[in-house]
């Protein structure tokens, strides 16, 4: 597997030289997320480009979703929310919620994991789509109903015309989670956040989403975010991609370069989880232990788990180190300096 990605995965145009600076989609800046007292994000710092696919992994808990429901107010109201979150001019961090809903769904679309869980039962996914064209496009009637089908055509459902009136429970778990794109495309986002997009879903209909928000992407131009703990599958996508370990990002870099030179413990240990899709079996490998949950411990929050560990590692609790001027990594191992 990891040879067909690293093969597959070319870096952004974004980067090039001949290219010009990238523009933000979204600035996060020190963001923090505490439930009840318990810190849940520890300052988490990132950008995505306008026109860029950007993977977030780690292990279930580390607060890749949290992140982004904090960002977009979707967090229950015990949250305690500090840091920042710029869409041009608009912090949304802790924003009110008239601000909020001007940029949900219009600026900033986001799927879930469970698409029969997020739409509504009792309602035809047609209706489902209208409704939002109504929101955040101002489209009625016939126009909507056109629009509708059109963006059905776009995530690829049969014979949209006549599925156009069913209801959730007479599709498939792909199909539902075509709707839930066709529904996230209908306020013509900015900004797309895929939130475990296929977890729930069989191999073969994992591949088909995949490749589907992939080509999405790149035909409407808007930034992407994904959300997963598999790496195999955010690489299949991403022009570059952040790790997330125990409510902080631990390392990022373009994709292609996260794959063939990590220079954190953790990835590595990600991708040595890897299955081959080719050549003989390996012994994949296994991290030990849990990951830490709330109050961090001094150093490095990995450190209990890292084959790497050192005593310097459960004393200085690194910041992000500069490998080059595209990488970094939160490592007191990591080579600095700038390295082209």
């Amino acid at each position: 597997m990891l040879t067909t990605l690293t093969r597959n995965s070319a870096g952004p145009a974004l980067f090039r030289p001949d290219h010009p600076l990238p523009r933000p989609a979204i600035k996060i800046a020190g963001l923090e997320v505490a439930f009840g007292g318990l810190p849940v994000l520890h300052g988490v710092d990132l950008i995505v480009n306008k026109g860029e696919a950007v993977g977030i992994v780690g292990e279930s808990g580390c607060g890749k979703s949290v992140t982004w429901r904090a960002v977009l107010g979707l967090l229950p109201k015990s949250a305690t929310i500090s840091g920042e979150a710029w869409v041009d001019d608009i912090n949304l961090a802790g924003a009110p919620q008239p601000v909020l809903d001007k940029v949900r769904g219009g600026r900033i679309a986001m799927i879930f994991q469970d698409p029969a869980s997020a739409l509504n039962p009792v309602h035809r996914i047609g209706a489902q789509i209208t409704e939002t064209l109504r929101l955040h496009r101002g489209l009625t009637g016939g126009a909507a109903r056109t629009e509708a089908k059109r963006l059905l055509d776009q995530v690829g459902i049969p014979d949209a015309a006549s599925r156009i009136d069913a209801y959730p429970h007479e599709l498939s778990g792909g199909q539902n989670q075509r709707v839930m794109i066709a529904i996230a495309l209908a306020g013509q986002p900015e900004l797309l956040v895929a939130d475990e997009p296929t977890t729930a879903l069989d191999a073969t209909v994992q591949a088909q989403i995949l490749l589907l928000l992939k080509q999405i992407q790149r035909d409407t131009g808007m930034a992407l975010v994904m959300i997963s703990h598999d790496l195999a599958a955010v690489a299949a996508v991403c022009d570059r991609v952040s790790v997330m370990y125990a409510g902080r990002i631990v390392e990022a870099a373009p994709t292609r370069t996260l794959l063939t030179d990590p220079q954190h413990p953790y990835t590595r240990d990600l991708i040595g989880a890897i299955p081959p899709s080719d050549g003989p079996r390996t012994r994949l490998t296994s991290i030990p232990g849990v990951p830490p949950y709330g109050v961090l411990p001094s150093g490095c929050a990995y450190a209990p788990r890292c084959r790497n560990a050192d005593p310097r590692c459960s004393t200085i609790g690194p910041d992000l180190t500069t490998v080059s001027s595209r990488h970094v990594v939160r490592c007191v191992h990591a080579i600095s300096g700038a390295r082209q």
